[in-house]
């Protein structure tokens, strides 16, 4: 198989193999279905505070609005 077959390949796998986890799990759909959300809302909340400390200024910066909102 050539490299550029390789991750479409990989990627169809893995969504096969997905569905068949939801299916094999389908009895247990209400449990499934909050611990997805759980996770959803885990990774947000991690999104957005590894996005907050990017752009949070370093410890000589200032946080006004002057500086937020005029930054380049």
């Amino acid at each position: 198989m050539t490299g550029a077959l390789a991750n479409p390949a990989a990627q169809a796998c893995a969504f096969v193999l997905g569905c068949a986890v939801i299916h094999a799990a389908r009895a247990h759909a209400e449990v499934l279905t909050r611990l997805l959300v759980a996770v959803a809302i885990g990774t947000t909340v991690l999104l957005l505070l590894a996005a907050s400390l990017t752009y949070a200024p370093g410890p000589d910066g200032s946080f006004d609005e002057v500086t937020v909102y005029a930054a380049p």
